[in-house]
């Protein structure tokens, strides 16, 4: 069954799910390590990324990742969230309840979403803790978040359970919408989607503009802070609008003129 998901994979647009990286957020459970494993190798899915947490090459999970083994041993493991996110352009949180200032998809709203943003650039689906999930500062990196409806008098889903609901969807809407063969990744006119570390440090910026122009101060840092964080999250950001927003923050701080983000596409220059 794995090596026939696989061939379906490859001949149904490789490409974009090649762009779709899980990761998890501190996992406890060397099996559910090598469950979350299998389960991405039988969609299609090859980006695993753990943020500290249980060794890949715990044998429980050697174990449980039947058929994945070669996955799990290219899976990267890292010291913070930040590091899980480097390169990727649109992230999709995961909760066990909707919030109230993201977006809440349910599965195949999410998986939708993820293909859409996957031609474009690099997606990252975090999932939180086995015990208690994502806190409330991972998922603001989130420019939305899923949540899977369960029964009430059993609301927790198992991590690999999760893992595996959201990837089997992933790869069903690109069989049924027609997602196949090799995809060119596109680029649309007004400029490509920055990445998650150029938006941290715009967000940064704006940050120390609005410190400048008497706008924050010691006592309304926070919600300043979280307001930018929500507009800055309403969805991927195209570089050229990215440039705007920096030219005004360094308009009021030349200082800062200089330090041009490095991970800009290449021909998407700030200055």
């Amino acid at each position: 069954m794995l090596a026939d998901a696989r061939a379906i994979a490859h001949n149904a647009g490789v490409d974009l799910l090649s762009r779709i990286r899980i990761v998890l957020v501190e996992p406890q459970g060397p099996l559910n390590v090598g469950s979350v494993a299998r389960a991405m190798a039988n969609f299609g899915l090859r980006d695993l990324v753990l943020v500290k947490g249980v060794s890949t090459a715990h044998p429980q999970a050697k174990d449980m990742a039947s058929g994945a083994q070669e996955l799990l041993a290219s899976a990267r493991q890292v010291p913070d969230l930040e590091s899980a996110l480097a390169g990727c352009t649109f992230v999709l949180g995961t909760t066990g309840k909707p919030r109230q200032r993201l977006p809440t998809l349910r599965p195949p709203e999410a998986a939708e979403r993820v293909l859409d943003e996957a031609v474009t650039g690099q997606v990252a689906i975090i999932f939180g803790r086995e015990d208690h999930g994502l806190t409330g500062d991972e998922l603001r990196v989130a420019h939305a978040v899923m949540a899977i409806p369960t029964a009430p008098e059993c609301r927790s889903l198992n991590l690999a359970q999760a893992t595996l609901l959201l990837a089997w969807e992933i790869f069903d809407t690109a069989l049924r919408t027609g997602r196949t063969g090799r995809m060119q990744v596109s680029h649309s006119e007004t400029g490509r989607c920055i990445d998650h570390e150029v938006r941290v440090r715009l967000q940064e910026e704006l940050l120390l503009m609005m410190r400048t122009v008497g706008i924050t101060n010691d006592g309304n840092v926070l919600p300043v802070t979280r307001s930018i964080e929500r507009i800055l999250a309403l969805g991927p950001m195209q570089t050229r609008d990215a440039r705007l927003l920096f030219s005004l923050a360094r308009r009021i701080n030349p200082g800062v003129a200089g330090a041009e983000p490095t991970t800009l596409p290449e021909g998407d220059s700030l200055d």
